[in-house]
Order: C-alpha cells, then sequence, then structure tokens
C-alpha cells in the first residue's frame, strides 16, 4: 500500500507520526545511487553537492570540506560493497597532500611530511583557506582522510595498494605530526599545539569566545589513530626502520584523546571549558567513537561518556543539520542503542530529507545522503573490533528483512536475514581462507571460512 504513494506523500506521513520501514530502506538504496552516479573511476570526487547543484554560485562553491563532509561522502563505499569507487577520493587527496608538503614547509617551518586544511576545492590546494581560527586553524584534513587509505585496504586486503599508495600516505601525515607535537613538560606528554575542535569554540578565563587551544580531543585520537595504523601498516610490509622506531616512542608518550571529566563526558579541549554552543553540529570529540574505533565495549569508562556526552548534545538542540543527524545514527549504532537509532532515523526523515530525497543542511549537501547509508550498515554489521558483529543495533520497527552484498573488514561479504528482531540465517563469502569471530547477541563462535565458497550459519551460529 504504501509503495504505491508518492515519496512526499509518504514523508509527510513520517513527519505526522507514522512509521514507513520501507521507505528507510529505499534512503539507504539511494544513497548508494547517488555515489555510484557521482563518484566513477577516473572522476572527481563527490563535492558538497555530489554533482547536483542548481545555483550559477553553489552554497560552499560546491567544494571539499575535510574536517567530516567529504569523509562522510565516503563512508558507504566500503560497507556498501563499493570499493571502487573510493578511488576518486584517494586520487583527488594524492592531489592535496602532493601540495601539503610544501604548506607543511613554507606555514609550518616542518620540512617532511604533508597535511591539509579544513576545505580546498577542484584545483586541490592545501593551504589555510579561512581567516577566522575557528574554521581555518585546524590542521587534521590530511590525517582524517588518510583513515580511509587504511580502511581501504582493510576492507579489500589489497597489499599492492597498502603498498604503493596507503603507506606513502599514512607516513606523510605521521611525518609531519612527528614534527608538530610539542613535549608538555607539566604532564610529560607530547601534545598537540596550536589546536582546535572543528568549527567550534569554547569560554576561556576571561569569558572571551576562543578557538585555538592547548590540544584538543579530536587532535590527539586522529593523530594517535595515524600513528597506530602507520605502525601496523609498516609491521605488514616488514618495514622497521627509524622512522617507525620514533613512531612508537611519540604514541607511547601521546597526550590521550579519549579524557573523561569530571561530569562525566568526554572532554572536546585538553581543559573542561565551557561551552556557548552546547548543543553544536560537530561532535568531533566523538571521533573515536565513529568513524575511529578507539572506543569500544571493551572501555566501559569511555563508552558510558561518549553516551553521555551524545544525551547532552541532544538536549541542547545537536544533530541540527542533517549530516549532523546521520552522523548521530553511527554514533547510536556503534554504542549499541538500537531504540536512539530509531528515534534518530524517523527525525533524519521527518526534518532533513527533501521530497526528493535529497539530505537538507539546508540547503541541500548530499553527505548527510551518504552518512544515513553508512549507519544503516552499522545498524545490521560491524567488523572494526576483530570480529563481526551481527544485528548489533536493529532498529525496533525493523522487525523483519533482509540484506546481501554488505562488506565486512577482511574481505567478507555478508548476507543476513531476520525476523521478528532476530536473526534467521547468516551467509558469509571470503575472497580468501580465513578464521573469524562473529557475535550475535551473547553467542560468539569462531568459524573456517574456505576461500571463495559461502558458509551458511543459522541462529544460533551454527553451520
Amino acid at each position: 500500500e504504501l509503495d504505491s504513494l508518492p515519496i512526499d506523500t509518504r514523508l509527510q506521513r513520517i513527519k505526522d507520526g507514522g512509521e514507513d520501514p520501507d521507505l528507510a530502506a529505499k534512503l539507504f538504496k539511494y544513497g548508494r545511487y547517488l555515489l555510484i552516479a557521482s563518484s566513477r573511476q577516473g572522476s572527481n570526487p563527490a563535492n558538497l553537492q555530489g554533482i547536483w547543484n542548481e545555483h550559477i554560485e553553489a552554497p560552499w562553491n560546491a567544494d571539499y570540506h575535510l574536517n567530516i563532509n567529504l569523509q562522510m561522502n565516503y563512508w558507504p563505499a566500503e560497507v556498501t560493497n563499493l570499493s571502487e569507487l573510493h578511488y576518486p577520493f584517494f586520487d583527488y587527496l594524492d592531489r592535496v597532500l602532493a601540495r601539503g608538503e610544501n604548506t607543511a614547509k613554507k606555514q609550518y617551518g616542518i620540512n617532511r611530511g604533508t597535511m591539509a586544511h579544513h576545505a580546498s576545492d577542484l584545483w586541490a590546494p592545501s593551504f589555510m583557506r579561512a581567516e577566522r581560527a575557528y574554521w581555518g586553524s585546524w590542521i587534521h584534513g590530511g590525517g582524517w582522510c588518510a583513515q580511509h587509505y587504511w580502511e581501504h585496504y582493510r576492507f579489500t586486503e589489497n597489499r599492492d595498494f597498502l603498498k604503493s599508495r596507503a603507506y606513502p600516505v599514512l607516513k606523510g601525515i605521521a611525518e609531519f605530526y612527528l614534527d608538530w607535537l610539542i613535549w608538555d613538560e607539566k604532564t610529560g606528554l607530547w601534545v598537540s599545539s596550536p589546536e582546535t575542535s572543528p568549527e567550534n569554540s569554547y569560554s576561556n578565563a576571561d569569558g572571551n569566545s576562543a578557538a585555538v587551544s592547548f590540544g584538543s580531543a579530536m587532535g590527539h585520537q586522529i593523530i594517535a589513530e595515524v600513528f597506530d595504523n602507520v605502525l601496523e601498516a609498516s609491521e605488514i610490509l616488514g618495514i622497521q626502520n627509524e622512522f617507525t622506531k620514533e613512531v612508537a616512542i611519540k604514541r607511547a608518550k601521546l597526550h590521550p584523546g579519549v579524557v573523561v571529566g569530571k561530569d562525566g563526558r568526554l572532554l572536546e579541549w585538553n581543559e573542561p571549558y565551557d561551552e556557548p554552543e552546547k548543543g553544536h553540529r560537530h561532535m568531533s570529540h566523538l571521533y573515536a567513537l565513529h568513524p575511529g574505533d578507539e572506543i569500544t565495549t571493551k572501555n566501559k569508562g569511555a563508552f558510558e561518556a561518549a553516551q553521555k556526552t551524545i544525551d547532552y548534545r541532544l538536549e541542547h538542540g545537536g544533530a541540527g543539520t542533517g549530516w549532523s543527524r546521520a552522523w548521530m545514527i553511527n554514533l547510536n549504532a556503534r554504542l549499541l542503542d538500537a531504540n536512539s537509532a530509531q528515534e534518530n532515523i524517523k527525525k533524519f526523515l521527518q526534518i532533513s530529507i527533501a521530497d526528493n530525497l535529497f539530505d537538507e543542511h539546508p540547503p541541500f549537501q548530499i553527505d548527510g545522503n551518504f552518512g544515513y547509508t553508512a549507519a544503516v550498515v552499522e545498524l545490521l554489521l560491524q567488523s572494526h573490533e576483530g570480529f563481526l558483529r551481527i544485528l548489533p543495533a536493529l532498529p525496533p520497527h525493523w522487525k523483519s528483512g533482509s540484506v546481501k552484498g554488505i562488506k565486512a573488514r577482511g574481505n567478507i561479504e555478508v548476507e543476513i536475514e531476520w525476523r521478528n528482531g532476530n536473526l534467521v540465517k547468516l551467509g558469509l563469502l571470503s575472497k580468501e581462507a580465513k578464521s573469524i569471530k562473529i557475535k550475535y547477541g551473547p553467542e560468539v563462535v569462531e568459524i573456517e571460512l574456505p576461500k571463495n565458497t559461502k558458509v551458511w550459519l543459522n541462529s544460533t551460529l551454527k553451520k
């Protein structure tokens, strides 16, 4: 019945309080379509509007923001089995980071490595593009994008890509960070400074709004991730030299990026500053939860603090933009919070989706479409913890359904069918023979996957 109704009518029903799981599924598929249409190999990566712009002067000049938006555009690439569509992103970032070597030298006096700031455009500049520190002083555009190179390897296990493309990027970003960090005598730790937290500000001791700080959560989280990833990549490739030793030494004494404050929330800066905009759209200090993987159920304190951080943001009007709401659903998924995910999916459809299913910032901005599509997979399958977690945060209203062809790290294709909220069967196809761990509810099993042969498991994870 609902399928025969036009989209605008179905969206209005949701705004009036109705449920429409099928439209949520269509929006997932639409995100895949948009990425296929806007990111073919040999083209430019999808920008803030993808390739769809009706204006002579597009919002934000249809550029590339590297402080979440471009990255969110490519969150679905690996998990929805569209790895080849990631290559325009890599081709573009290679150009940005080639210029970033000169920016590091001229702007910061750092003679090795590379970096990028918060925004770029079709001509791939890496220089600081905004005159206010609030926007422009953020130095982790390259660091965040480096995660995508590493994740592409984790999903595809393409060793040639790791050696020829991912490793040079990880190494270049890590080299920049090695010379960027400052030794703090007070704490006996390496600190990233001067720092900002994307597009956010705090109240300093004089009660004035400030953006620059001595250390930030996101900065340290990204640096830690780059160091960890380049060390793991070095081990895989059999590389051990003075560079890897230096990374290991500084990683061991790096200021933590995940710090729980006295109120039980994660600190966004090194100090517990007051936040003038308590519901800010950027949730940068939650990077370690998603898209990073430092905060998991293994770290109970940080896991609970992440939930409190999210609750606080939402209580003060957070997730007000479409892309921010899409990120929130991904965060809900990582926190295994199916009920909150369902609530935020409904709000996303009520507030942030136009009648043609484009995401609204507002105005139209395509990142929310892609972030939502990635979030749907996170609700059904997670693999960032070193094992496969099946139906980790299935929304209660998605009572019965199936999904096939989604990807887990380790180059494993996954098919899941569920009924009345419970797993019915699980299909796994690996491109190489390997042993993997799988968790569904309280059940944890370890199984052997043969090469190129689909393995089926039942509701108790038995063959």
